[in-house]
């Protein structure tokens, strides 16, 4: 039986060719990329090492790393040297990936006794040679990366023309760091179109997986971590999530512990996207009392959250000097922070969109809003709304730039972001670019922005294209990848 011709992949809004779960097209232009002259290609830049005598070289905050990678590479050529191969994996699994679902299972695979040059390792090594690329800031590692990755392209879709190893576990998770390669390497100004290809091809795969892969917690965390890349993408996209996938997720669900934040969230992100959806495609000022009924069901599960994910909010005299409004939050670990990022990222949405809906911006006849019980004025009705969705965004925002310390790392040289901060570059972005927060909170968000895409080597969280508009937005790669 041919993947290609199977009858199980079914069609999804926003994929090309549903039935053919190939990568090709990431393949070509992959290749394209990597056939430029490197003279032309100007994302990154060597650090220059330091000056000899020189006692404190803070002008280069990464020059350390510059000398590292000297020392480990010796003569560049392909393939890698072993040692910039280890030096790559190590940071990647047990820094680049800290706070992201892929921590969760992705080093038990790369300890298993795998075969190196499977499609899943070739893939893993180049993600992990290109986010290492960018924390030494070497164009030269990122060409190696996408010569890999083109290689990965080419093992992956192999295993997606043959049935049997199309469903396995290391297929999916090949798909979805694939994902993440192009998260890593995106450039700002382009849309996310390739991030999403492999998103919605993941998506193909848990179709076609089917209920066994729900048997195994391995399995389960792969699947729970793709179906949340697909919910995000089609909030982002303003699509409803397919209602087959619907069904899938539920099946999840009812797997975990009931008392699993991610569990309780989950139908509520899909119900985002359905009122995103809407409010987008056929507006109907009606959709102000769905999202409000849910906005005010997040902020019950927030009260109710486990112990784990409880946090403290620091005495202003033991804030650091530098916190927004002297409010500094401390979380158990970056984890936690980036999952209550997570759930207020859920609630900006609504309030952006209960205040469009209020103020008429989304569908101008207002006469046909339905008044709740015990309202008879609908112009103090929809002032109401408007006042309710800025002081929840106040708050909101005081909280994520209150999150900001707990994704920052102390060196001899001072404060920097450390690599799960890029998940704040789209909280961050929305706060700078929302007219709903006040001017102090959207300067703070835009001077974080500024020092995260100096510590990372991210300069597409300050590009000016980030502001493209809603349905070409990429900001959310950071926060997935």
């Amino acid at each position: 039986m041919s993947l290609m011709s199977t009858e199980e992949v079914k069609k999804c809004s926003g994929y090309r060719d549903p039935s053919a779960l190939r990568v090709r097209d990431e393949t070509s232009r992959t290749t394209r990329k990597f056939a430029k002259p490197p003279t032309k290609r100007k994302p990154l830049q060597h650090i220059p090492e330091p000056e000899l005598g020189a006692e404190h070289p803070v002008e280069h905050s990464t020059w350390p790393f510059g000398r590292l990678v000297s020392s480990l590479m010796g003569d560049p050529s392909y393939p890698l040297r072993q040692n910039l191969q280890e030096a790559s994996m190590a940071y990647f699994l047990t820094s680049y990936i800290t706070a992201t679902p892929f921590q969760r299972y992705l080093p038990s695979l790369c300890l298993a006794d795998a075969d190196p040059e499977d499609a899943c390792s070739v893939t893993v090594s180049a993600t992990a040679l290109a986010a290492y690329s960018r924390r030494v800031r070497s164009a030269e590692y990122l060409e190696y990366a996408r010569q890999k990755y083109a290689v990965a392209l080419t093992r992956v879709n192999e295993l997606l023309s043959n049935p049997e190893a199309a469903v396995l576990d290391r297929t999916l998770v090949s798909v979805l760091v694939l994902g993440l390669f192009e998260a890593i390497v995106f450039e700002a100004g382009k849309s996310p179109t390739s991030w999403t290809a492999h998103t919605v091809g993941a998506m193909q795969l848990l179709r076609l997986r089917g209920p066994q892969q729900f048997k195994s917690a391995l399995s389960r965390k792969m699947v729970s971590h793709a179906s949340n890349n697909i919910k995000t993408s089609c909030i982002q996209r303003s699509i409803p999530v397919p209602d087959d996938f619907v069904a899938l997720d539920k099946q999840l669900t009812l797997l975990h512990d009931p008392n699993d934040p991610s569990v309780k969230l989950a139908p509520m992100v899909r119900q985002i996207a359905s009122i995103k959806a809407r409010a987008m495609d056929g507006p109907d000022c009606n959709l102000v009392h769905e999202a409000l009924e849910l906005d005010r069901g997040i902020v019950a599960f927030s009260k109710e959250c486990p112990a784990w994910m409880s946090y403290t909010v620091e005495p202003s005299p033991h804030s650091p000097d530098w916190a927004y409004a002297g409010v500094c939050h401390r979380y158990p670990s970056a984890h936690v922070a980036k999952l209550w990022n997570t759930v207020r990222l859920l609630r900006i949405f609504l309030a952006v969109l209960i205040r469009q809906l209020a103020a008429g911006q989304l569908d101008p006849d207002m006469s046909r809003l339905r008044l709740p019980d015990g309202e008879s004025s609908l112009a103090d009705y929809l002032s109401g709304l408007q006042r309710y969705a800025r002081e929840n965004m106040k708050a909101i925002t005081t909280e994520v730039l209150a999150s900001i310390p707990s994704f920052m790392e102390m060196d001899d040289f001072g404060r920097r972001f450390a690599p799960s901060g890029r998940s704040l570059a789209w909280p961050l972005s929305i706060i700078e670019n929302t007219d709903m927060c006040g001017e102090a909170a959207r300067e703070h968000a835009y001077k974080n922005l500024e020092m995260l895409a100096g510590d990372l080597n991210m300069p597409q969280a300050v590009h000016p294209s980030r502001f493209s508009g809603i349905r070409e937005d990429w900001m959310h790669l950071f926060h997935l990848g």
